[in-house]
């Protein structure tokens, strides 16, 4: 099932402050994200508690700034929101 979200409509303060009521036709449109939900796991198998997480979007080399940026709980779950069909890199960060 498709994830939709309402458009941006920017209504003038003048309006606002007018006292006036103001009618917008608002639509919708594709949301095209993702949630990427996981656990962090070291090369052992272990949970990585209270880590990092840094995703890139699309084959950008990691030498880069990631698109996003998040953190582990205490059990190594971590969730964030990202583009929907584009590759990912991730890469995670412990102690």
């Amino acid at each position: 099932m498709a994830n939709y979200r309402p458009r941006t409509k920017a209504i003038l303060a003048t309006v606002v402050d007018s006292g006036t009521m103001v009618v917008q036709n608002i639509s919708t449109s594709a949301w095209v994200m993702a949630l990427l939900k996981g656990t962090a796991l070291s090369p052992t198998g272990t949970a990585m508690a209270s880590g990092a997480v840094a995703v890139w979007e699309s084959t950008n080399p990691t030498s880069t700034s990631a698109n996003h940026t998040t953190f582990t709980d205490g059990q190594g779950r971590y969730g964030v929101t990202v583009k929907a069909n584009v590759a990912l890199k991730i890469k995670f960060y412990g102690k």
